[in-house]
């Protein structure tokens, strides 16, 4: 799972030292899983199991009994859930300072289309930013999405449409043509990929790596497909070859892809958590 670092304009702990977060997020996660390990082998993560039964009309001092069984255990497949359930909490609560589990049922964002893609299909070497909300000629301006790997930087938006096709043109919006129902417009994703390029670009003029602008339709497909772009079309049919050499580029972290995560965070605006949720 990808690591995100910086979710909209929320303060992110990341924000104080990259490298001394991310150290401080490894160790926290190491030790919380050997606890839970620890827990699992003892058979204590499982509520016990109560039975009750009523006893004779005589023993009218206890008239239910109550018997506490031993927990049936969890699976290997139930535990690897639970702490792959609780990786993503842990990974929230350092992208967002002040976060607990009881915010996580009103965080409209855990449920978005990228923000899950990206989080769960993207291996732990890439560092990803949410429309980030950047501090750019005295105004704030949000972003595309951003992922950071070892030698990539991915300006990417998503478009969630099942086996929708989208006819891809020069205008502000696209016919975004649905397997069933009809035709809608949605906004042209390359004007906010192309402003986001130019951005991030001046943040990291010397950035050494392959800046690449990518619009993803996962389960759809793309028609008029330019012959030439700077921008990557990944649709259906190439996305999970598309991924498989994204995450086999990135087979470890870098300290300059520290050091570009740093400056980018460096530029982003900054909002304590709890005045996030009071908007």
């Amino acid at each position: 799972m990808a690591i995100p670092i910086k979710i909209f304009d929320v303060t992110s702990k990341y924000e104080r030292n990259v490298l001394d977060q991310y150290n401080r997020y490894q160790e926290y996660v190491e030790s919380d899983t050997a606890r839970m390990r620890r827990l699992h082998e003892l058979n204590r993560l499982s509520p016990p199991e109560v039975v009750e039964f009523d006893n004779p009309w005589w023993k009218f001092w206890r008239r239910t009994e109550r018997i506490e069984l031993e927990p049936t255990p969890l699976t290997d497949s139930q535990f690897q859930a639970l702490l792959a359930s609780r990786k993503k909490m842990q990974k929230l609560q350092f992208a967002c300072e002040g976060a607990t589990e009881a915010d996580a049922p009103l965080l409209a964002f855990l449920r978005d289309f990228g923000y899950r893609n990206m989080l769960t299909e993207w291996n732990e070497h890439h560092f990803f930013m949410f429309r980030p909300v950047v501090r750019w000629n005295g105004a704030t301006v949000e972003l595309s999405h951003l992922i950071i790997g070892p030698s990539h930087l991915y300006i990417v938006e998503w478009l969630e449409g099942d086996r929708s096709i989208y006819h891809i043109s020069k205008e502000k919006t696209w016919i975004h043509q649905p397997l069933k129902g009809e035709n809608t417009r949605v906004v042209n994703p390359l004007i906010a990929l192309t402003r986001t390029e130019e951005i991030v670009r001046l943040f990291l003029p010397s950035y050494d790596g392959v800046l690449q602008k990518v619009t993803v339709a996962p389960n759809g497909y793309f028609d008029h497909v330019p012959t030439s772009s700077t921008t990557q079309f990944i649709s259906r049919s190439d996305y999970d070859q598309w991924l498989k050499q994204v995450n086999g580029r990135a087979p470890i972290v870098k300290a300059q892809q520290i050091r570009d995560v740093a400056t980018l965070l460096d530029q982003t605006a900054q909002m304590p958590f709890r005045q996030f949720m009071d908007q």
